[in-house]
């Protein structure tokens, strides 16, 4: 057998090659890139304004904001048309709304205004690395890293922010920003529009229910910081702002609030679920933000708590793979059918013009009946809800320690659930996914609010913080914190982001972008 050879390789000769790691490490970008969420009406300005502010003074970045509804001007299918009877700013409003729609429909691309964007982003690139000369493309070595933030204000739906993780990856982090309903409210009237054009187009921006429209909604949920903004703690915005920035450049010790920490249990608890429908985690703190209990929704079981996994007996619905709840609201609509088609009066609506029964016309009536508010009947389902579970199992354990404590839930709690938070004694509700079908605020107005400044109702409040899906990467130290006993101090103007990736993978991967804009047709260059 052939002997190895090992060769030494001397200190100095490294350092002057530098490994492959330390190669690897210098092609890191200090680039970022913000994402902004926000329903409309929100704060985000201010955001954008504090993040600008402190990423220039601080820590010496450019900030470049990309606003997407200028790319809806310079590319619009169609001419704006007033709305009429409506207002000239609500008609502005829904106007850009409605061609953004219109564009991503015409180039069957959602994500295109980001790809215009991310071009924008590359053909600067490419002027800097060039140095306007207008030669050659440069390869993706021959670009250097700059101390640049872009900001893309703001992302509507799900697939403009999965191409940006797709594309920045670990350089990218988004900002989900909510100010109070009344609040939002006012920013528009203030706009000069009526109530009822503040309500829809609430609603239209929240969710627009077609492919090619807004989702809010959907998007926010998957931020990785969370902002909760109103006129009354804005003078605290700076110091949330500083202190995202800390985390994502590791420039000082943070740690995670009480309220981070019980989410990021709630969303671990999720995990446990095995639910057709969604998975839900929730937690409880005692009113000194000492954790008390965990809960998920899922089937309960002879002897008490849950089925879990390995258990040799499991009767939830993932084994029987039927959604009881699903299963029981299908019965009740045959139910419907039968009863209408046995009456002598009202079964001719089923009926054809001989005379006969047209199973089409069931089969419509059907449907609508399973898109009314039967739809919304939650009643049924095997599974105990993850808020349900946590009460049960935080008063087996803690008894009195609820009272007056908190409970964090990944999703808005329902009607059933409310009324055990609130006989539960819990003053405060965290959540991060809206629930559109709970009836929470209308049957218990009483005892429930989302107004945060109220003291003699249980609040239910939209999360604000780190977002669980990035607990433990904020949260876990990836540079040394101390230095011969003593505490390491970091430069803020030269500190690169805790988390980069190569800037040679990301100038590659935006040319990705600017080949889907040329495959959709809208740009030939």
């Amino acid at each position: 057998m052939e002997q190895v050879k090992f060769e030494i390789v001397h200190q100095d000769e490294r350092i002057k090659g530098k490994t492959t790691r330390e190669k690897v490490k210098n092609t890191f970008t200090e680039e970022l890139f913000l994402g902004i969420c926000s329903p409309i009406g929100s704060m985000k300005d201010e955001v954008i304004a504090s993040l600008t502010e402190i990423l220039e003074k601080t820590y010496g970045y450019t900030v470049e904001v990309l606003k997407l509804s200028d790319y809806i001007d310079k590319y619009k299918i169609n001419a704006f048309q007033p709305v009429g009877g409506s207002t000239e700013e609500y008609s502005k409003l829904m106007y850009k709304i409605d061609e953004g729609n219109a564009i991503r429909k015409h180039y069957n691309n959602n994500s295109v205004l980001v790809e215009l964007a991310i071009r924008d982003i590359y053909n600067n690139r490419v002027h800097e690395a060039t140095k306007g000369d207008g030669g050659e493309l440069p390869k993706a070595e021959d670009f250097t890293s700059r101390r640049r933030c872009f900001i893309f204000n703001s992302i509507k739906n799900k697939e403009e922010l999965l191409l940006l993780r797709q594309i920045y990856t670990d350089n990218f982090y988004q900002f989900s920003i909510f100010s109070p309903q009344h609040e939002r409210e006012q920013n528009l009237l203030n706009k000069n529009l009526s109530q009822k054009e503040i309500r829809n187009i609430i609603d239209v921006d929240e969710y627009d229910n077609n492919i090619n429209g807004q989702n809010v909604r959907g998007t926010f949920t998957e931020g990785d910081f969370f902002l909760r903004v109103s006129t009354k703690n804005s003078d605290k915005l700076n110091d949330k702002i500083q202190r995202y920035l800390h985390l994502i450049f590791e420039s000082s010790i943070v740690t995670p609030t009480s309220e981070e920490t019980a989410m990021y249990a709630a969303k671990s608890a999720s995990g446990n679920s095995a639910c057709l429908s969604r998975q839900v985690g929730a937690a409880i703190t005692s009113k000194k933000g000492n954790l008390i209990s965990t809960g998920w929704n899922d089937v309960p079981k002879f002897g008490g708590n849950l089925y879990r996994e390995g258990d040799k007996v499991d009767f939830r619905c993932n084994q029987t793979g039927i959604c009881s709840n699903d299963e029981q609201k299908d019965s009740l609509v045959q139910s419907i059918i039968e009863l209408i088609n046995v009456d002598s009066d009202l079964n001719n609506i089923f009926f054809d013009d001989e005379g006969l029964v047209d199973i089409k016309k069931i089969n419509k009536f059907a449907n609508q009946l399973r898109n009314s508010k039967i739809k919304d009947l939650i009643e049924f389902s095997r599974s105990v809800h993850a808020e349900m579970h946590a009460i049960i199992s935080g008063s087996q354990l803690s008894g009195e320690k609820m009272i007056n404590g908190k409970l964090f839930s990944t999703t808005y709690p329902c009607h059933n659930c409310a009324r055990h938070i609130i006989v539960a004694g819990i003053k405060e509700v965290y959540y991060i996914e809206p629930y559109k079908k709970s009836l929470g605020i209308t049957l218990h107005d009483d005892a429930i609010t989302e107004d945060e400044n109220s003291k003699d109702k249980v609040r239910i409040l939209i999360f604000d913080g780190v977002a669980p899906r990035k607990y433990l990467n904020f949260f876990t130290n990836f540079t040394e914190r101390k230095s011969n006993g003593k505490k390491v101090s970091r430069d803020f103007t030269t500190i690169k982001p805790k988390v980069a990736k190569s800037l040679q993978a990301l100038s590659t991967l935006e040319t990705q972008a600017i080949h889907s804009l040329k495959e959709c047709g809208l740009i030939n260059e």
